[in-house]
């Protein structure tokens, strides 16, 4: 089976023609923050209250302190591509390319820890309480319980979990690439990507079960789900592959497939309390303002040419608006 790895997308998508200006649509407009070269790429961001960070490609890093209206660009810390971040607002964990672990305590340097793989690492996730796990190629599962430390391969009987009874197990499962890992406070934990599929931890990774499985149609893969994002209160929402987007109430445990319209690749999501979800892919970028029950494509030119990959909100920003990162080293906010 062929496999698609995330960032392998993310360097089809960059040779997308380029867009010189933000522009206005009937759902929302854009407004560029910062921006660099076509050569480079962001490929995660999140905040902490109004303190962001964005990571990428070749070492990338750019952090504001005032919600997102302005940027600055950091030393490299690396050579390596810098794929996702988490922070638990004290520690902060950077993940990427030849199994690439960075870590850091507040505002101080970063600091390479040994991962034990030189596989490419795909998502990370920290809670408060400093349990972390980190997903990536073929099946990568590294898991750990001092803020980043040091790191333990964790990986189940894939096989087992992807087995539906139907026969599928014809198609090689056993080394999955997982996008997403959601770590809650309450040691919850959510992890997924090929196939479609998304499993629920209850004890930090000891077990795992099948939360969500997307149909499969004869002879055809289910979508790859590509992020994932659950707030607090338990409502969450991953995306990925062919327009799709599941959504939990419950903090992971179940999920439910969501009606869009778009059949494009969908790289980042996030949401408020208020009902706003923003979504953006490849060429594609999506606004419901009541919680994913109907959507609305946003049709600013520079989403419709081009990719952004990662979703965050600094905590000043108004009512649902949304800073995208992606292409050309660019932040952009958008606004409904």
């Amino acid at each position: 089976m062929k496999r698609v790895l995330f960032a392998g997308m993310l360097a089809a998508a960059a040779v997308v023609t380029q867009a010189h200006a933000a522009a206005k649509s009937a759902e929302g407009r854009t407004q560029v923050l910062s921006a660099d070269t076509p050569h480079d790429r962001l490929f995660s961001l999140i905040f902490e209250g109004d303190k962001g960070i964005a990571v990428g490609d070749a070492g990338l890093v750019k952090i504001t302190t005032d919600g997102g209206q302005t940027w600055t660009r950091q030393e490299a810390p690396t050579p390596l591509a810098m794929i996702d971040v988490a922070s638990n607002g004290r520690r902060t964990i950077a993940v990427g390319q030849m199994g690439l672990i960075l870590v850091r305590e507040g505002d101080g340097a970063w600091k390479k820890v040994e991962s034990g793989t030189d596989r490419r690492l795909l998502r990370v996730d920290i809670n408060q309480s400093g349990l972390a796990f980190i997903v990536g190629a073929f099946g990568t599962l590294l898991k750990s319980t001092d803020g980043g430390e040091t790191w333990k391969d964790v990986a189940p009987n894939w096989a087992g979990l992807y087995d539906s009874g139907e026969g599928d197990t014809a198609v090689i499962r056993d080394e999955p690439t997982n996008y997403i890992v959601d770590v809650l406070d309450n040691g919850g934990t959510i992890i997924g990507g090929e196939y479609g599929q998304i499993m629920y931890s209850p004890d930090g990774g000891i077990c795992w079960e099948i939360a969500y499985r997307h149909p499969a149609e004869s002879g055809v893969n289910a979508p790859t789900l590509f992020a994932s994002r659950i707030r607090p209160d338990g409502v969450g929402y991953a995306v990925g592959q062919a327009g799709l987007v599941v959504r939990t109430n419950n903090g992971g445990r179940t999920w439910a497939p969501l009606k869009t319209p778009t059949n494009g690749s969908l790289f980042g999501v996030e949401s408020a309390h208020d009902g706003h979800v923003m979504v953006v892919g490849q060429r594609v970028a999506l606004h419901s303002r009541d919680n994913g029950d109907t959507w609305r494509p946003v049709d600013a030119l520079d989403l419709s040419l081009n990719w952004y990959t990662a979703l965050g909100r600094g905590a000043s920003m108004p009512a649902g608006e949304f800073i995208a990162v992606g292409h050309s080293g660019r932040v952009i906010r958008l606004a409904p």
